[in-house]
């Protein structure tokens, strides 16, 4: 009798397998061993290649803290939690209540990762909302050598680093009537990237109907894993897709936001002023006469571009004026 119970709960046991049951065994929690704790999910053979790529997934503020189950609350673990197959290995690194994300970091995880598991190291991708959207935008800005392409959602970016993210391929996206985040930040860190003349991919959507939340619905969708997956670093089939439009022009949001064409700055029934990220000596120009004719000041310009008031100016350099 004993025999034939074992026997069945053997047979159940590998019907279940066959069906699914036990994904969460490709799930780990990481502490311990890098600058950040992580849950860390490995695809099988079934899904993946023999080297996989790796997506990063930083999340926002609400789900930092000591407790790494936080992280499945939404974002690319929760969907592959919900059925997706996403063919990559997933980082989901997590920062303490009230701290930041620090590139170097995320860089520090991430190479522990590289270490231990096989992976191609030419299609590295990070995606972020909130606070990930500012921590996904501040690592490429630092380390854009390292990502073939990201996402950041619902967030910005430090402008000084707009011609170092400009290197990689980069989606911005944020929801029209974020009140936690207003999509101007996204728009700014935007045209800073194509005033550096981007040498990857760069592309801004505005959601006119989503606040700050509800960006979250992207991380379930095909449109996002299709992106990224078509990236990979010095490839020599891509080239530089970003469109910079002229910038008073207005678009029509809700037939642009699902065009795979990258498109520039818009918004909704809304004009957008240009913004001069870098000015071009000429002959005669002067510090104060850039300054001036730029509504800043020279002490401004010094301090952008590592100069001293008497510093020798030469025609054709380029120097900061307003980021």
């Amino acid at each position: 009798m004993n025999f034939k119970k074992t026997l069945i709960t053997f047979f159940l046991y590998f019907f279940l397998i066959q069906l699914g049951w036990g994904q969460k065994a490709k799930f780990y929690e990481i502490k311990d061993k890098a600058d950040y704790p992580f849950i860390l999910y490995l695809p099988d053979s079934s899904e993946a290649t023999t080297k996989p790529p790796i997506i990063i997934f930083l999340h926002g503020r609400s789900l930092s803290g000591k407790d790494l189950e936080l992280v499945k609350k939404y974002g690319v673990i929760d969907a592959i939690e919900k059925g997706r197959k996403v063919p990559a290995i997933v980082i989901a690194p997590q920062v303490k209540k009230s701290e930041f994300w620090i590139p170097e970091k995320v860089l520090n995880v991430l190479e522990f990762v590289q270490k231990n598991h096989q992976s191609d190291l030419s299609r590295v991708y990070v995606v972020g909302m909130s606070l990930g959207g500012y921590g996904t935008l501040n690592f490429i800005g630092k380390y854009p050598e390292k990502v073939a392409a990201a996402i950041a959602m619902c967030g910005g970016g430090n402008l000084n680093d707009a011609c170092n993210i400009g290197n990689t391929n980069v989606w911005i996206e944020h929801g029209q009537l974020d009140k936690a985040v207003p999509c101007s930040e996204s728009i700014q860190i935007y045209k800073a990237i194509t005033a550096c003349c981007p040498k990857g991919e760069c592309k801004l959507t505005i959601y006119p109907k989503y606040g700050h939340s509800e960006l979250a619905r992207e991380f379930y969708k095909d449109t996002l894993y299709n992106w990224i997956f078509q990236f990979h670093l010095n490839d020599p089939n891509i080239e530089n897709k970003s469109t910079v439009d002229t910038p008073q022009k207005t678009l029509n949001l809700d037939s642009a936001i699902y065009n795979t064409k990258p498109i520039s700055a818009y918004e909704k029934n809304i004009k957008m002023e240009s913004v001069n990220c870098f000015y071009t000596i000429k002959k005669g120009d002067t510090l104060y006469s850039i300054a001036k004719n730029n509504s800043t000041s020279v002490t401004k310009l010094c301090k952008l571009n590592i100069l001293k008031e008497k510093s020798i100016l030469h025609i054709g350099q380029k120097i900061k004026i307003n980021c």
